[in-house]
């Protein structure tokens, strides 16, 4: 993992205040996302009363959460491009100066924009999963009952337990994608009908071997995920403070508990897949040069 965190480090400092700047935007909107159900909650149980305080806290924090987002989309795209650019322009000169083949620096140069969409995508939903986990925790152990925020923590520690093999398939799965995406231009230049038909029928296993991990994955998830929601709902309905506003926070704190445990899963497999693309991105410039 060393020399993948030394690259999305290396790739950070290409424009570090600008992904800053865009980083805080997104803290912004997460903390706005996970306290939208407790703020929707208490508006609910005030308007039934006629107080309207929540209600303005709600309209305030969904304008700001409006102009956030707009400032978002404004200026990432345009940040993260000019990164890939530079990378893959980088890269194409250092691999032209070793004799590695046309089919390998071509698929090589389709895994550059990696790490920049880890920078702008997937780094900060890794940092939203765990925010999202212990706010929703913490929710349910302040408003719910012990039962379900046992509940909660056994589905959080158990589902990534359970589906870690079905994982590893995948990850090893998209090893043997990438070998094979390395050979396509040679496989389309050799002009063989039948190793062309062998070359595509490899990668469809593939597919079909990943689609059958995520079902599996899919499966045991939402099982527990399922149990979990059902058994909440009965739990908060039998307590003394019971109200239509907790009832859809705790609800919602569920779904969205459920939602980031199993995002877990999905960025587990990305960072095994990152780090593999890393080593195969260094290891013919580091042979060569």
């Amino acid at each position: 993992m060393k020399i993948l965190f030394s690259e999305i480090f290396r790739v950070y400092k290409k424009a570090p205040i600008k992904i800053t700047f865009i980083w805080l935007l997104d803290v912004l909107e997460s903390l706005i996302i996970i306290s939208d159900p407790y703020i929707i909650g208490n508006c609910i149980d005030c308007l039934l009363k006629k107080d309207f305080f929540w209600l303005v806290i709600l309209i305030i924090i969904n304008i700001v959460f409006w102009l956030s987002q707009t400032a978002n989309n404004f200026f990432d795209t345009k940040i993260y491009s000019h990164i890939i650019e530079d990378e893959s322009y980088c890269y194409y000169s250092k691999m032209i100066q070793t004799d590695a083949d046309s089919s390998l620096i071509s698929a090589r140069l389709d895994l550059i924009d990696e790490i920049p969409n880890f920078l702008e995508i997937h780094f900060f939903e890794i940092l939203n999963i765990i925010g999202g986990i212990a706010a929703s925790l913490l929710f349910l152990y302040f408003n719910s009952t012990l039962f379900v925020f046992s509940f909660s923590i056994i589905s959080v520690a158990l589902i990534p337990a359970v589906t870690y093999r079905y994982q590893k398939g995948i990850v090893e799965n998209n090893k043997q994608h990438k070998n094979l995406e390395e050979e396509r231009m040679n496989q389309i230049a050799g002009r063989d009908k039948l190793a062309y038909k062998r070359y595509i029928q490899n990668l469809l296993k593939i597919s079909i071997s990943n689609s059958d991990l995520d079902t599996k994955i899919f499966f045991v998830a939402n099982f527990l995920q399922m149990m979990l929601l059902f058994f909440s709902i009965l739990s908060i309905t039998n307590i003394s403070n019971f109200t239509s506003g907790l009832l859809f926070s705790t609800v919602t704190y569920i779904e969205m508990l459920n939602g980031y445990v199993s995002d877990i899963n999905g960025n587990l497999i990305l960072l095994h897949d990152l780090k593999e693309t890393t080593y195969r991105l260094k290891e013919e410039t580091y042979d060569e040069l």
